[in-house]
Formats: C-alpha cells, structure tokens, sequence
C-alpha cells in the first residue's frame, strides 16, 4: 500500500534538513507558501509539518512560522 501524501511531503522535508539545505534554527517555508509550491492543500502541509514537529526534526513557533530544531535526531534509514 502506498504512504500518504503527508508523510512523503515530511520526509522529502528531513531529508532536505539532513542534507543542509535547511539549517537549524532556519525558517523553513510557511503552510501556505509549500502549499502553492508543491500543489498540495494546507491541509496536507499541516498534517507533514505536524508529523516533523513529533519527529523532532522542526518546532513551530507561535506568530512566527516553523524553525528547524537545533539539534536533530539521527536520520532513519529507509
């Protein structure tokens, strides 16, 4: 069975952040602005931002948007 789009969307983002092209403590794009630029709903966006946010590899700033954690987990091989 094939993974939902979120999660997909979640793990394209690790792995951006693993490879640094998101740093720690930078901003990554807001729900709205990776909405448009993946053709996806916000909804969507929100449901992958939230599975980082669990994962540890973002942490949502209130009025300010998401910020990558300073310090992250290993990455999970897949």
């Amino acid at each position: 069975m094939d993974r939902p789009l979120y999660e997909k969307i979640a793990d394209q983002i690790a792995h951006q952040v693993h490879e640094g092209i998101f740093l720690p403590g930078a901003k990554i794009p807001s729900v709205r602005k990776s909405s448009k630029q993946m053709e996806v709903s916000v909804a969507t966006i929100l449901q992958a931002y939230s599975l980082l946010e669990d994962r540890g590899v973002i942490k949502a700033r209130p009025q300010k948007g998401y910020f990558v954690q300073e310090h992250q987990p290993q990455p999970i091989e897949v």
